[in-house]
């Protein structure tokens, strides 16, 4: 979501727009890069409590009668549009809670969710999935619930032709005997890649590597797997790699799908992928469910060589752009 607030700032000021920003948490080199107006609100409270009075001194401001449009990306109720990425209810299915704390936190994120559908005019369902998930546990009208796939930045995240790609697997170190998966991920459990694990344990490792971005592996895995840490620049590395695996037991968008199907590389992913909505008459894998068997499966009819076509952000209207072209349209 941070990055998609990013992507607002830079599209609506491209535009002409003067943008103010509400936040908790504010970095001064990325305010000064943006050039936007930030106005901090940090209650002073354990990190925790602190987002929760965060989001109640957020629905205390008069945001709709100060500003033209005021779109919200936490759970807050005093905008004109709520951005919805998932459902934190519809994560709660998906997700085994143990810990009676995140119990409690879990019980506030609900509140204000609910009290966010209920009170603003507008709702940004960030996939069909999304929308349907929304009427499905909040008794809501379904006129204000309008789905505008989040977009991406097309100019970080482009094509790569057959030299560039090359380089980029170069620096990679991969082997080109091997075909390679990549899993990019900050929530490894909800994502699925307990079940990949799982899977390429049963995978000859002189054809299969799978190579994983983000938070750090704690369970055991197979030889053929490498961590690669957090990656600042991804476009190279999605370039790089034959296909970017996502088996999620739920995601509501997954914006690595776009992101890798952009820089040419095909996905594999689970049906129950938001983004999969977009994959339709492109090169991709949908996957009936997670489980070892079905991934193992799948990975082993595939052959490298299958690239997506350029352009895959434009055929989808994927563009920053277009984007603010279209909440302008629906919600201003």
């Amino acid at each position: 979501m941070e990055a998609y607030l990013l992507s607002l700032v830079r599209g609506f000021q491209r535009q002409g727009d003067l943008v103010t920003v509400h936040a908790c948490a504010v970095d001064p080199e990325l305010v000064k890069e943006t050039g936007c107006t930030v106005r901090r609100i940090r209650p002073i409270l354990p990190r925790k409590m602190r987002e929760f009075r965060f989001l109640q001194q957020c629905d205390q401001l008069p945001l709709k009668q100060e500003y033209d449009l005021a779109i919200g990306m936490a759970r807050t109720s005093s905008t004109h549009v709520a951005v919805c990425g998932g459902v934190h209810v519809e994560t709660i299915r998906h997700i085994r809670r143990t810990a009676l704390l995140r119990g409690v936190y879990d019980l506030f994120e609900t509140y204000f969710e609910r009290k966010m559908f209920r009170t603003v005019p507008h709702v940004m369902a960030h996939s069909a999935t999304v929308a349907r998930e929304i009427l499905a546990h909040f008794q809501i009208d379904g006129s204000k619930v309008q789905v505008v796939y989040p977009p991406i930045d097309s100019a970080a995240f482009r094509f790569f032709d057959n030299h560039e790609r090359a380089q980029a697997r170069a620096a990679l170190g991969i082997d080109d005997s091997r075909l390679i998966f990549l899993f990019v991920s900050c929530g490894h459990q909800r994502k699925g890649l307990q079940e990949l694990l799982r899977a390429f344990v049963s995978l000859d490792p002189k054809r299969y590597q799978l190579l994983v971005a983000g938070s750090k592996i704690s369970m055991p895995h197979p030889d053929n797997v490498r961590h690669l840490g957090y990656c600042t620049n991804l476009a190279p590395v999605y370039a790089a790699v034959d296909y970017t695996i996502l088996p999620s037991h739920y995601e509501p968008f997954g914006l690595v799908v776009p992101e890798s199907m952009q820089c040419g590389s095909p996905v594999v992913v689970t049906k129950q992928v938001g983004a999969a909505e977009l994959l339709q008459g492109e090169p991709s894998v949908l996957l009936d469910d997670n489980q070892p068997a079905t991934i193992v499966d799948a990975l082993r009819q595939l052959d490298r060589g299958l690239r997506v076509e350029p352009g895959f952000a434009d055929r989808h209207g994927l563009g920053i752009n277009h984007h603010i072209n279209e909440i302008k349209r629906l919600f201003g």
